[in-house]
């Protein structure tokens, strides 16, 4: 048997011959999807924590999304969906700019989680208001619920649901997400086989950063091409501090 790759549809072609019928090719066709989380926010700054808080990105974000769009610029893209809050939608249309006619789609199922009482409050002041619900954020992220807000595994739902019709609708395309922290962290239990319950064990990727995911629609398969990629931002990558 044998195997390639088209890197530019990233349809995956497989070939089985038959001597005796000379041979017979099957076309297996994924989505690919080019995960980005949201450039620097304001919150990510003061170490705050925005779930649904809506505002866009710092100079330093901006800074971010352009060199994230930089390195992806080579890259075909068929269609864009974002977060329709304003630090994710922002950095999908950076990236879109230099690609033509690509136009961003506002996806509320891409959404952050929804942190309740716990907008837009400093991380050090949410475990100080709301220990007994930060503890489980800090040590058991799956079975957490920011208080008066979305439970982890309310988001993953909204979220894993969201991405599988998306797949579904872009059959053998290939398709820009971009969205946050939590829900590209749930996703990756997903994509690396972890189960849910280990989710404290996977760590959150940097800002802007790229993660290139095959979604095999027919089999409900995923399979990891790239994973968090900022290496492209030198001095410019920053990411979540050790207490959220």
């Amino acid at each position: 048997m044998a195997h390639q790759q088209n890197t530019k549809s990233y349809d995956l072609v497989f070939c089985v011959i038959f001597p005796e019928y000379n041979f017979l090719i099957w076309v297996i066709y994924v989505t690919r999807f080019i995960f980005v989380r949201h450039g620097q926010s304001p919150g990510n700054l003061e170490a705050k924590f925005y779930g649904h808080t809506d505002k866009g990105l710092t100079d330093l974000g901006k800074k971010q999304a352009e060199l994230t769009a930089k390195f992806l610029k080579d890259y075909k893209i068929d269609a864009a969906y974002s977060s329709d809050l304003g630090r994710a939608f922002e950095t999908g249309l950076e990236i879109a700019k230099l690609h033509k006619n690509l136009k961003v789609i506002p996806e509320k199922g891409l959404r952050e989680v929804n942190s309740g009482k716990w907008e837009n409050l400093e991380f050090a002041k949410i475990g100080e208001m709301y220990a007994e619900d930060y503890k489980v954020w800090m040590n058991d992220l799956w079975n957490a619920c920011p208080t008066g807000g979305e439970s982890v595994k309310q988001m993953c739902k909204r979220v894993t649901e969201t991405i599988w019709r998306i797949a579904k609708e872009n059959d053998g395309k290939t398709v820009l997400i971009t969205t946050h922290a939590t829900p590209i962290r749930v996703l990756n239990c997903e994509w690396s086989n972890v189960p849910y319950e280990n989710l404290n064990k996977v760590p959150w990727v940097k800002n802007a950063s790229v993660s290139v995911v095959d979604y095999d629609v027919d089999n409900s398969k995923t399979n990891i091409v790239v994973l968090g990629d900022a290496s492209f931002h030198g001095e410019f990558a920053t990411e979540l501090p050790t207490n959220i």
